[in-house]
């Protein structure tokens, strides 16, 4: 057991992240104009919300950091894949490139990628500008399922039957694919790369990735992963209309452009105002709150920026209610700018601190050892996670879980009872995107967190989150029944309740 323990130790110091943060000055909200009350109901608010798992949360005023949480096993430096909100930052590399004088708004798609269009075109993919594909309005109806079943991505695409560019919002992930590729093609860099240079080393962002399509492009439309501070300091300058430390790093005249409403989303005209129906920017959202906007991804991924109150929210994690953690902004923290508790600011100041260190998402519940079982060898049947064995060994309060697959890979994942245990996958985590290649171009150093409790004599149950990513998975062991139920927590997943076989060893 001695032996395990040491490599329950080096897996914990392998899981280590050596990232940035704490970059942005650090500040209380009276300091800046904001009361401590209203941020902390805003915290407090967002961490109760049903169906929802905060992940990162970080409220920023006047470029200084008044509250931040990353609920356990969530931490500061841990990475944060982003979905849609990746696409905004395709818009700023399309600004550069504008501003570069490599491209224009009213540049022909058909023009620029000539090499992939099908032997007839129609006059509408002829018309088909760079502006329609930054207002999601290309003409094209969404086909969510093409990135998953072909690796020409571009060809296909372009394939599809256009009808009437500029006219119709069709919000569609390829759309912003094919921006990333003409940034590529007349940069001769990829939008990665591109922003690396011109925007993240001046900010000091160092751990950003972004996931490759098959044809070499990044995938524009999702797959970004990157650090919720470096999020705050992106949404800090865009408020400081693309000015960092005295440097323009983006034209002013593009994050105007790119801000502002151009296209109506779902016929809003005459409907109560929703965070969805207020119109579509440049790859950004406009909000329900009048000068704000926003970059938004599935699952409840959030940098919301106003301008006139000048603060930036930061919201990442696993939501189905992802306008109610918007609601919660406008509702508990907006209504506290420019007003201060003086009175009770000490209190405040104490209660909101004491929130967000104490932040953590539910351990499993039980006890930590059972009767039932000790040391044993889990025998699977065949089942969609492709497991063939699964062992334990357990010392103390620690313990270990052994994957075998059936195509011969294996993963330890540490845990501990009481307490969650970092780890680090030589693998992937669950996706609940199905994409071709899906995560080509990430640096594969996931990292894990596990616990596990005996929710009953006969039931061991085993929570895995993968942290620097946002997935998690649940196992629960029902030593009786002989099955395992494994539950992934993305929406397209479904739990699979798999027989057994107990090898004692």
């Amino acid at each position: 057991m001695k032996r395990i323990s040491t490599l329950l130790l080096g897996w914990a110091m392998l899981a280590v992240t050596h990232a940035q943060t704490g970059d942005l000055p650090r500040s209380t909200p009276a300091q800046q104009g904001l009361s401590t009350q209203a941020v902390s109901l805003f915290v407090d608010s967002l961490l109760a919300l049903p169906q929802t798992e905060i992940h990162h949360v970080m409220v920023a005023r006047h470029g200084q950091v008044v509250a931040e949480a990353h609920p356990a096993p969530f931490r500061a430096d841990d990475a944060h894949t982003l979905y849609s909100a990746s696409k905004t930052f395709v818009s700023l590399a399309v600004g550069l490139a504008i501003a570069d004088n490599r491209l224009r708004l009213d540049d022909r798609v058909a023009a620029i990628m000539h090499d992939h269009l099908p032997d007839t075109i129609s006059t509408a993919l002829a018309q088909m500008t760079v502006r329609n594909l930054l207002t999601m309005s290309s003409g094209i109806k969404p086909d969510w399922t093409m990135r998953n079943n072909t690796n020409q991505w571009l060809n296909t695409w372009l394939a599809y039957p256009v009808k009437a560019p500029g006219e119709h919002f069709f919000y569609d992930s390829m759309a912003t694919y094919m921006l990333s590729a003409i940034v590529q093609r007349v940069t001769g860099k990829t939008v990665l790369q591109l922003l690396c240079e011109r925007i993240f080393e001046p900010l000091h962002i160092t751990e950003v990735d972004w996931e490759i399509s098959p044809e070499g492009i990044n995938t524009g439309g999702w797959g970004m992963r990157i650090q919720a501070e470096s999020l705050a300091k992106v949404g800090i300058l865009m408020l400081q209309r693309g000015q960092w430390e005295g440097r323009q790093l983006v034209p002013e005249q593009w994050i105007d452009e790119m801000t502002q409403k151009r296209i109506n989303y779902d016929n809003a005209n005459g409907q109560a105002p929703t965070d969805g129906n207020q119109g579509y920017c440049y790859q950004l959202w406009r909000c329900k709150w009048p000068t704000a906007y926003r970059m938004d991804g599935a699952h409840g991924q959030f940098v919301v920026m106003d301008p006139a109150s000048d603060i930036v929210v930061v919201i990442l994690g696993r939501s189905a209610r992802g306008h109610d953690e918007l609601a919660c902004i406008w509702n508990q923290l907006m209504p506290g700018v420019d007003r201060t508790d003086n009175k009770n600011e000490s209190k405040a100041e104490k209660r909101l601190a004491a929130a967000c260190s104490r932040a953590a998402l539910p351990l499993p519940q039980g006890k930590q050892r059972s009767n039932v079982l000790t040391n044993a060898d889990f025998k699977l049947q065949p089942n969609p996670d492709g497991i063939d064995l699964i062992k334990f060994y357990q010392d103390g309060k620690q313990m270990a879980m052994r994957i075998y697959y059936r195509d011969g890979r294996d993963e330890t994942i540490p845990m501990a009872y009481g307490k969650w245990t970092y780890g680090h996958l030589t693998g992937e985590p669950p996706y609940s995107i199905g994409a071709v290649g899906r995560f080509a171009g990430l640096r594969h150093n996931f990292a894990t967190a596990a616990a596990y409790a005996w929710t009953t004599p006969g039931m061991l149950t085993v929570q895995i989150h993968y942290v620097n990513w946002i997935s998690a998975t649940t196992l629960q062991f029902d030593i009786t029944a002989g099955t395992v139920q494994i539950t992934h927590n993305y929406d397209t997943a479904h739990p699979h309740t798999i027989p057994f076989a107990i090898v004692q060893q």
